[in-house]
């Protein structure tokens, strides 16, 4: 295995290890909180969460189709970006994990690399349009957030996403 990859794996660890000694520390003063202050709890620790390392397999593979769209060559958008969404939205993790009564680092890490770290690539629109369906109140799937906000998502080799970029008109028209 790469070396690069197996540090960024210990890094990941490591601050998992951390980050999970922190929140149950803190379920104490969490659960005796108003909401306001569950909030900004929830707040801090999806902040942590955002500042893992992400992992080498944090993007899904799906892409929105607005997005494909808007590499295509032809599209109207001089500068198309792709925006990185996370599946769970930090504060909806946070609260699982202060929430989950059997977090350890270990837990963490593979909720990490399973969920909590892992990313499509949509719009920038696209990624303003979810925010509304991600609140955490009524947030369940992250399928219905995208659903709800019209975000079609297809499965996108890896190799083909360097050339999606590129504006690769043949690759681009293979998922489109």
């Amino acid at each position: 295995m790469n070396i690069r990859i197996v540090a960024r794996e210990e890094k990941i660890i490591k601050h998992c290890n951390a980050l999970a000694e922190i929140i149950i520390s803190s379920r104490d003063i969490y659960n005796k909180s108003e909401k306001q202050q569950q909030a900004f709890i929830e707040t801090m620790v999806g902040a942590a969460i955002w500042y893992i390392p992400k992992p080498t397999n944090a993007w899904t593979g799906y892409i929105s189709v607005q997005a494909l769209k808007a590499f295509h060559p032809e599209s109207n958008v001089l500068k198309p970006k792709l925006s990185e969404e996370h599946v769970y939205p930090r504060k909806v993790a946070a609260r699982l994990l202060l929430e989950n009564k059997d977090l350890n680092g270990k837990l963490l890490h593979q909720l990490f690399n399973e969920q909590f770290g892992r990313l499509h690539y949509i719009t920038p629109d696209e990624n303003k349009a979810v925010i509304q369906f991600q609140k955490d109140a009524i947030f369940n799937l992250p399928e219905e957030a995208y659903k709800l906000a019209k975000i079609d998502l297809i499965k996108v080799e890896s190799t083909d996403l360097k050339n999606i970029k590129k504006r690769d008109v043949h690759t681009i028209k293979k998922y489109i």
